[in-house]
């Protein structure tokens, strides 16, 4: 594409500017989760803005949330995310399977919290899966509103068990790195 002319630039300047306001927050979002936000900040000559502070990066990252019916208790789960080198603290665990059914899934969309979730069995009807047929099809369908999703289990049969836990965090840590 040819550089644009001063004219063009001042239009798409004015242009973005309209959208911004609708299209700032999801943007920050995506590169923030996918490790891209210095990057962008930098490309915009506003680096400065992102002020870690103290903050480390296990903070940073967000929480992990693990959903769905478990055949392990949640003490043995962050013990072997503990062995695998995850702080276990970062880890919120939603495992009961009649109390998934009230839970809003809803609030885990857009979320700065959340850097990452990890699902097993949970009911197709729940608060907050919109026009999807669960919360894991939404969010496969609007992977720019979700964290990164895990699914655990085998395809075509989610299942939380030790092995599928450990599995699920060294697939984790691969899309991380």
């Amino acid at each position: 594409m040819p550089p644009l002319t001063k004219q063009e630039l001042d239009d798409l300047a004015s242009a973005m500017l309209e959208r911004m306001e609708d299209e700032l927050l999801p943007a920050l979002t995506i590169a923030n989760r996918t490790g891209e936000l210095e990057g962008l900040l930098a490309s915009l000559g506003m680096d400065d803005l992102l002020d870690r502070g103290d903050r480390d990066d296990a903070d940073a990252a967000g929480r992990i949330i693990v959903i769905g019916q478990s055949m392990v208790p949640e003490d043995k789960l962050r013990s072997i995310a503990r062995r695998r080198g995850f702080d276990p603290d970062r880890f919120e665990f939603r495992l009961e399977y009649e109390r998934l059914k009230h839970f809003d899934f809803g609030k885990i969309r857009g979320s700065m919290g959340y850097a990452a979730i990890l699902a097993g069995p949970i009911p197709h009807s729940t608060p907050g899966t919109a026009e999807a047929s669960s919360f894991i099809a939404r969010v496969e369908r609007n992977p720019q509103d979700y964290p990164i999703l895990i699914r655990l289990g085998r395809p075509g049969a989610l299942k939380i068990s030790s092995n599928s836990f450990k599995r699920g965090l060294i697939e984790l840590e691969t899309a991380w790195c």
